[in-house]
């Protein structure tokens, strides 16, 4: 009979070491994914006078922290920043993160919800959430706060910007003036009326033909401001934001401005950035900076990859 030469027993040990070796590797994975894992509070603050809630998410560092970001969401695109890489890795640079969303409109507050969606009223809202949470101290004292806005948000960066003493604002897929004058420059043939323009067109609004898109951004100014020509905010909607210019309070509001371009957006004009230029050149506090970025895609993930490489550099060059 042959004499065992221990090998099996050698492998067998081996494979032990093996699988103890793994089971602690995705241990310290876990662990890790779990230690990672943003701590957000999706929430709502009701507001009295509004009889109606303010949706918001919030993330707090564990150690206080003397940084906030604001995060102020879109009206033309749905986007979950919470869900983003720059979400996490803006958090990871020590911020506490702030996002305030749009209040539902629907059930028996419909109307009068619906009513109050106008620009002087969502400034409102938001500064009375942030104002709310500061009473409250659920948000520490920021010595820095960036507030950052995307098309509908990035219009009310200047005066929430003036009146909570923010340092920094990054404005995404804005112009100098109003969601309603792109949308002027295309019906009036400014702007092409290209496939790209169509397709947007028919998602936001429910036009896919010309003829009746220019019917309907005619009707915003021509028909009662309580009628629906754009999808569905009101004609009161579009006025309010275009009838002030952000322009006027952008010139007078101090701190550094970061502009974010997707120059295949189909509301974005190249003559916009060049007047940017200029405008900042003219403010006597204050200074501005701008970047253009490839592909948009509603805010797919890759253009959140795209505009992480813009934006991060803002949030963790005090750490490098």
């Amino acid at each position: 009979m042959a004499k065992s030469t221990g090998f099996g027993k050698t492998s067998t040990k081996v494979q032990k070491i093996i699988r103890t070796a793994l089971s602690f590797l995705l241990l310290l994975f876990v662990l890790s994914a779990c230690k990672s894992k943003v701590p957000v509070q999706r929430t709502a603050y009701v507001d009295a006078y509004l009889r109606d809630s303010i949706p918001y998410s919030l993330a707090l560092q564990e150690e206080p922290s003397d940084r906030l970001l604001i995060f102020l969401a879109p009206a033309l695109d749905t986007v979950q920043f919470e869900e983003t890489g720059l979400y996490q890795k803006i958090f990871a640079a020590g911020y506490n993160i702030l996002c305030i969303y749009q209040p539902p409109a629907y059930g028996s507050f419909y109307y009068s919800r619906k009513a109050m969606e106008f620009k002087g009223q969502q400034i409102q809202n938001a500064q009375n959430l942030i104002s709310h949470l500061r009473k409250r101290k659920q948000i520490p004292k920021a010595e820095h706060t960036v507030l950052m806005g995307i098309d509908q948000g990035a219009y009310m960066n200047p005066l929430l910007m003036a009146n909570n003493h923010i340092d920094t604002a990054i404005y995404i897929n804005a112009n100098p003036f109003s969601m309603y004058m792109s949308l002027q420059r295309i019906a009036d043939g400014r702007m092409e009326w290209n496939e790209k323009r169509q397709d947007f067109m028919k998602r936001k609004f429910g036009i896919d033909s010309f003829p009746t898109f220019k019917q309907r951004v005619a009707e915003v100014e021509s028909t009662g401001s309580e009628n629906y020509s754009l999808g569905s905010f009101s004609n009161m909607y579009w006025m309010s934001y275009h009838a002030n210019y952000m322009l006027d309070e952008y010139r007078q509001t101090p701190g550094h401005n970061y502009w974010v371009f997707f120059k295949d957006y189909p509301l974005f004009k190249n003559s916009d950035l060049e007047y940017l230029k200029l405008l900042d050149k003219t403010r006597n506090e204050g200074s501005g900076n701008y970047n253009v970025l490839d592909n948009y895609q509603g805010f797919s993930p890759e253009n959140w990859e795209a505009l992480e490489a813009a934006i991060l550099p803002y949030f963790v060059k005090e750490q490098s």
